[in-house]
């Protein structure tokens, strides 16, 4: 979230979820992280978070998406308008509103 917030007073981002976060962690705390799977992103509360190994030394790696937000979740994703019909949502938002839905596993 401190990166985060550097990004945002400089005007990069507007919020959280227009944030994409690489975490490159030593095993033990990607291992940790990783058994989230892709609910990582939500609890970061960010549209995009991914995991990479480090030998040694944590490190965090925050910019600003350049996907388009969707109207409804306003997470910031590269499948917005994907869907003529709902131009304005994201794959996501379309498979919950009028198909199947989405599986969550922890978050």
């Amino acid at each position: 979230n401190k990166e985060i917030e550097t990004l945002r007073e400089a005007g990069t981002v507007g919020s959280s979820l227009q944030a994409n976060v690489v975490l490159t962690l030593p095993e033990a705390d990607r291992a940790l992280l990783s058994s989230l799977g892709e609910d990582l992103k939500f609890v970061l509360i960010t549209s995009a978070a991914t995991l990479s190994e480090a030998a040694a030394q944590a490190q965090i790696v925050v910019s600003a998406s350049t996907a388009r937000k969707c109207e409804r979740c306003w997470h910031w994703r590269d499948d917005v308008g994907h869907d003529p019909a709902h131009a304005g949502l994201c794959g996501r938002c379309t498979s919950n509103l009028f198909g199947a839905g989405e599986t969550r596993q922890v978050a």
